[in-house]
């Protein structure tokens, strides 16, 4: 009888020890980490995100068909199932991972995993800030004015940065919708937006050359605009979610970001190369380079 309790007792703390290793493991050991030791199963996660503003269904079908390819090759065995949407009432209950999720009601899981494997230098951005919701881009402050007014012209064409309380007084910073631009020269159009808009406003025939764009500061500092925001199902099984976590640091890989946001037009990469390589690649950007050291001082908004 003696002998059985000994065996009963060493057999509870064989497995307490069994599962304090497990622990020890999973809550220490970074992702890459735990897929070498066989922690992360092969696996295909569903992955959702709207419609994005500056592709058509064809380019964001080929550009995440690019990107999903790349993250399989890197990760043999591990799947992507991307789902598009065009609605927010679209928005699937059961993906595992949502970029630009708009329903408040979806639990999100801890990404910190994340952080300790992405050198946090290598991007414009301190992702640890929020460690549920994660950027892939950026967007910062500015003044759109149209140039083919003479006194306009003259008065920014030589301008690299305004601050913000040194705006023109007649600036319109409400929402803006550029297809209402005036079709003859006004000296009264100046807009406070984002960069983003840029886009929107290159999508225009009576626009395209004829706005440009100076980046706003306050005090000196250029306020962030994140987007892109990646979020992973916290009622997804552990697994999912380590896959998840893997796709979103394949998607802050340069790599990824190159593809995103430098091959396509609109937010700003948080990746500093990728950054580089997308506004010498779009000549509407090429402002932003005069700015490129303060946009390294982390600020959030």
């Amino acid at each position: 009888m003696q002998y059985k309790k000994q065996i009963i007792i060493c057999s509870i703390f064989l497995v307490l020890n069994l599962v304090f290793v497990w622990l020890i493991l999973t809550k220490f050991l970074t992702l890459h980490q735990k897929l070498k030791l066989g922690l992360i199963r092969p696996d295909i996660i569903a992955v959702s995100m709207p419609m994005p503003e500056n592709m058509s269904e064809t380019e964001a079908q080929n550009t995440f068909e690019k990107l999903t390819s790349g993250f399989e090759k890197q990760y043999p065995g591990f799947g992507i199932d991307l789902k598009i949407y065009t609605d927010s009432s679209q928005i699937p209950e059961d993906s595992d991972m949502y970029l630009d999720n708009s329903n408040p009601e979806f639990p999100s899981a801890d990404l910190s995993e994340i952080f300790r494997e992405i050198d946090m230098q290598n991007y414009f951005a301190d992702l640890s800030e929020n460690h549920n919701k994660i950027p892939l881009s950026f967007s910062i402050p500015a003044l759109y004015y149209d140039m083919t007014d003479m006194n306009s012209l003259q008065k920014f064409a030589a301008i690299k940065s305004i601050d913000r309380n040194q705006l023109p007084e007649n600036t319109v910073t409400d929402d803006f919708d550029f297809a209402e631009l005036p079709e003859s020269p006004a000296d009264s159009f100046f807009v406070l937006a984002d960069t983003s808009c840029m886009f929107q406003v290159e999508q225009l025939p009576e626009a395209s050359g004829r706005i440009h764009m100076i980046p706003v500061s306050e005090n000196g500092s250029y306020s962030k605009l994140y987007h892109h925001l990646c979020e992973v199902n916290a009622h997804s099984d552990k697994n999912k979610q380590n896959i998840a976590m893997l796709w979103i640091e394949y998607l802050l890989s340069e790599e990824a970001q190159n593809i995103l946001f430098a091959e396509h037009y609109g937010n700003l990469p948080l990746y500093q190369s990728a950054f580089d390589r997308a506004v010498s690649s779009h000549q509407e950007f090429y402002s932003l380079k005069d700015i490129r050291s303060a946009l390294e001082e982390i600020s959030y908004e």
